[in-house]
């Protein structure tokens, strides 16, 4: 393996680790995009001339949020729902609660005026979101659609079935379908330039930890791909794999299939030239060149592959356990409401960062609210890491501050065996991160928060298992995790605001960790008071 030292000399993606971290600071003063004219991305991907489908209302119950997590199914093995087919309505809700629109701020102030369901920089939105139906979902026929958001409609991009090709170059069943995450570098890169590529890779994680909540809600359960042939995935959706490129798959089974692995029949050469090439039509704004961010098109082109990759080890992503000290463990594991307790819709309704400028109320929290906020972060994913689920590969550290029922200090969540408890990191002094963290995030009164998660990854594992595609499946990995908590906090009545605005290093000096292992998420956990922002939810 790699030291960190000898990558950031040779590795391309390790390389990008250090500027987009320990390098922030040189690669923002490089300059930003202008924000606010008109010659803005669209909000929307909108395409010309193909044929479209407007989706029915989304339903407004859906299912508990719960359903996708293995501890919660095995304590409710008889109500588990399951679903063996998609029609038109159940695919209305996948989208629209996955990443539709669900509130508009209004006012001469909103700058931001579009919400979805995953939190995003600035609201950009760069992910785009296609579904390919391996057989009709009602009237719907089978192919690869585009979802857009704005008019809750499917673009027509391919008709039929899943190809061999895709299934061959993705390692997917495909039973029901499949749903593409892609990024669409522009709507973020024309602000931030290459410090984009870190925005996109974190809200492609929320966005798949959001479809993974949704699709086992209505009874579906999906195996997350990170690795595939991304030549044949851009070509199928219509890509240029440039400006767009497709980042992860989620393959959706029916409940009693979640635990098979792909069909090994399918595991063959294949060619790109098994389909036909696609050039749809798009509106696209927005004349800045691409070479403006050159440094995140040479790692993202860096980290091609040309199929599925082989089972990892995943324990050498993280920490080594710690032994307890049985006066500070806080377990998480308490009370709860039985299924349907936990209305997924509702909660992702109520999901907020805390509004633009995020001051929690300074009245404390209460920790079963935490607690319910954090006990399935680190629940096992279905993915192509191994041929069962396993835990993301990241680790999470809490430090509580102001949470009725435990006392402030930094606390790791451990989850590798037995009920979910936060054990205490004892003899740390985390005043100064809290002050910097306030110093770096104004925005953020972090200082008033009920709790700070910060979620770190092992980058020179993922250097050695996925070269400079660890960049991105990192990240992402730790956006499921970083949806999972920011659901489910808003179901205890909590905000959560992602921030990036932190030093790496204090961060890493707080919990104990070397320089392989990077802080890539910090979550502010508080309650949010009112504010003039007037966001009302759209509603059918």
């Amino acid at each position: 393996m790699p030291s960190v030292s000898d990558g950031l000399r040779s590795s391309v993606g390790l390389r990008f680790w250090w500027r987009t971290f320990e390098g922030v600071q040189d690669l923002f003063a490089e300059g930003h995009g202008a924000e606010g004219g008109a010659d803005d991305p669209l909000p929307f991907k909108t395409y010309r001339g193909l044929p479209r489908h407007v989706l029915p209302e989304p339903a407004r119950r859906i299912g508990d949020a719960r359903w996708s997590f293995e501890a919660f199914r095995a304590a409710h093995p008889r109500e588990v729902p399951s679903l063996d087919a998609l029609d038109q309505r159940t695919l209305s809700a996948l989208l629209y609660w996955t990443y539709g629109v669900c509130r508009i701020e209004l006012g001469p102030h909103a700058v931001w005026p579009y919400h979805r369901t995953v939190a995003s920089a600035r609201c950009f939105h760069p992910v785009e979101l296609y579904v390919w139906l391996a057989r009709p979902a009602g009237d719907l026929p089978a192919g690869c659609y585009h979802y857009d958001p704005a008019h809750h409609a499917l673009t027509l991009l391919r008709a039929g079935g899943v190809p061999d090709a895709v299934r061959a170059a993705t390692g997917v069943r495909a039973d029901i379908g499949l749903l593409v995450a892609s990024a669409w570098f522009r709507k973020t890169a024309f602000r931030y330039r290459d410090y984009a590529y870190r925005l996109c890779a974190q809200e492609a994680g929320m966005t798949l930890g959001n479809a993974l909540l949704t699709a086992a809600a209505l009874g579906l359960y999906g195996r997350v791909h990170q690795r595939f042939g991304d030549a044949v995935v851009n070509r199928a959706l219509g890509l240029d794999g440039r400006e767009e490129t497709a980042f992860a798959v989620i393959d959706l089974t029916p409940a009693e299939g979640v635990a098979s692995p792909p069909c090994a029949a399918l595991q063959r050469p294949f060619a790109v030239a098994e389909l036909p090439t696609l050039h749809p039509a798009h509106v696209q704004t927005n004349g800045t060149p691409s070479r403006a961010w050159s440094g995140l098109t040479t790692v993202d082109l860096a980290a091609r592959l040309t199929g599925p990759g082989a089972p990892i080890a995943p324990d050498g992503f993280h920490l080594p356990d710690q032994a307890p000290d049985a006066d500070g463990v806080l377990g998480l594991a308490g009370p709860e409401p039985g299924p349907g307790g936990v209305e997924l819709a509702a909660a992702l309704r109520a999901r907020d960062s805390g509004g633009r400028m995020f001051l929690p109320a300074a009245l404390p929290v209460a920790f079963d609210h935490v607690a319910s906020a954090l006990r399935y972060a680190l629940e096992p994913v279905a993915s192509d890491h191994t041929g069962a689920r396993c835990r993301p590969l990241v680790d999470a550290h809490v430090l509580m501050l102001g949470a009725d029922g435990a006392s402030p200090g930094l606390y790791r969540l451990d989850a590798s065996s037995g009920p979910p408890a936060l054990v205490r990191v004892p003899g740390r002094d985390w005043r100064a991160v809290l002050a910097m963290l306030c110093d770096r995030t104004p925005a953020v009164n972090s200082a008033k928060a009920g709790a700070l998660v910060f979620l770190t990854a092992h980058r020179v594992a993922g250097e050695r298992w996925f070269g400079a595609r660890g960049y991105r499946v990192l990240h992402q990995e730790a956006g499921i995790v970083a949806q999972r908590v920011g659901v489910l906090a808003a179901a205890a009545g909590l905000s959560v605001r992602v921030t990036n605005g932190y030093h790496d290093g204090m961060v890493r000096e707080l919990i104990g960790v070397d320089a392989a292992h990077v802080p890539v998420f910090t979550l502010v956990v508080g309650r949010r008071r009112p504010t003039a922002q007037y966001e009302p939810q759209l509603t059918w």
